[in-house]
């Protein structure tokens, strides 16, 4: 809890992070996560939210539910609490802990500053419940690319080319410096495995102070920020490890868009079981037969921008499968 705005509103630090990842399939999952009754949303104006029902018929994502806070770099502690203070709705005081209160930001789980902001700035990160939805790297990167190809016209091959460069580069210098770390002791293998101070100083050096291993073409510090990492982002497990050492597995669910599409019902029940409220019942959805209705509406966030695919080539899509 934040603390009362006066006798009769409070505001509450988020209970459930969607966190992830960009272009595979978060859209929607944001969006059954908030049809539940008990769900509400941090928006970016703040406020009680829900879909509206213009955005249900379009099947689209309202711009107003990402909540672009704890992935900008060069803002301050400060500034970003107030942002998070800013977008957080006011709710009854006396009705506090009757909802659930849902941050989405599909960005958060690549970027890797918000796992250690949050934990140090949100008294409450150890309670929270972050989620995030992954899906086939290969597929994400091309749907990634078509998706942000109106503000980066670097041809496909290129792109790939950086991601790969950049990558390689970020592993020789996480390399280099697990090396100095483990002096004569047992080699460790993962940044992760260091104490968490060390863990933050190792990150900070070789992705952000470094110019070569993370993809700086769109605008740095805007809410497109790594937006074209299409490569790394499919690099998962830098990603998981980091939120697992964080937080724990036991407060971190991570699922693929591949596992949903098979058995999207039992999916969200894991997904509700995990989160803390119940799928179907007094609480939930009214029946199997309401919530199988709302899981088969698939929302998209669509092209911002629509252009012609381009054609990616043979060569292209197993240099990317590899």
């Amino acid at each position: 809890k934040v603390g009362p705005l006066d006798t009769h509103m409070s505001k509450c630090y988020p209970d459930l992070m969607l966190v992830g990842t960009s272009k595979a399939g978060s859209t929607s999952i944001a969006a059954y996560m908030l049809a539940h009754p008990q769900v509400i949303m941090q928006s970016s104006t703040g406020g009680l939210y829900d879909i509206p029902l213009a955005e249900q018929a379009l099947h689209n994502k309202d711009p107003l539910w990402e909540s672009d806070i704890f992935d900008r770099h060069f803002d301050s502690d400060a500034k970003v609490m107030y942002a998070n203070s800013a977008t957080t709705p006011a709710v009854p005081t006396d009705r506090v802990g009757e909802s659930l209160l849902l941050q989405y930001r599909p960005s958060y789980f690549y970027n890797p500053d918000v796992p250690f902001r949050i934990a140090r700035l949100l008294p409450n990160a150890r309670s929270i419940k972050f989620v995030s939805v992954i899906r086939e790297p290969a597929a994400r990167a091309m749907s990634g690319y078509e998706y942000h190809r109106f503000m980066d016209w670097r041809t496909f091959k290129q792109v790939l080319n950086d991601g790969f460069s950049q990558r390689h580069r970020l592993e020789a210098c996480y390399a280099a410096e697990l090396a100095k770390a483990s002096g004569s002791g047992p080699p460790r293998k993962h940044v992760d495995e260091l104490p968490l101070d060390r863990h933050w100083d190792v990150v900070n050096r070789c992705f952000w102070e470094r110019k070569d291993t993370h993809d700086r073409t769109a605008p740095e510090g805007s809410f497109f920020d790594l937006m074209h990492a299409h490569v790394d982002k499919g690099v998962y497990i830098d990603q998981v490890r980091r939120w697992y050492s964080l937080f724990g597995k036991e407060n971190v669910f991570v699922f693929s868009i591949e596992e949903w599409s098979k058995d999207p019902v039992g999916m969200y029940q894991k997904l509700a079981d995990f989160a803390g409220y119940e799928a179907v019942g007094p609480n939930g959805f009214s029946s199997l037969a309401e919530l199988n209705a709302t899981l088969s509406v698939q929302y998209n966030d669509g092209d911002i921008v629509p252009l012609p695919p381009v054609e990616k080539s043979k060569e292209d899509r197993e240099r990317l499968a590899e």
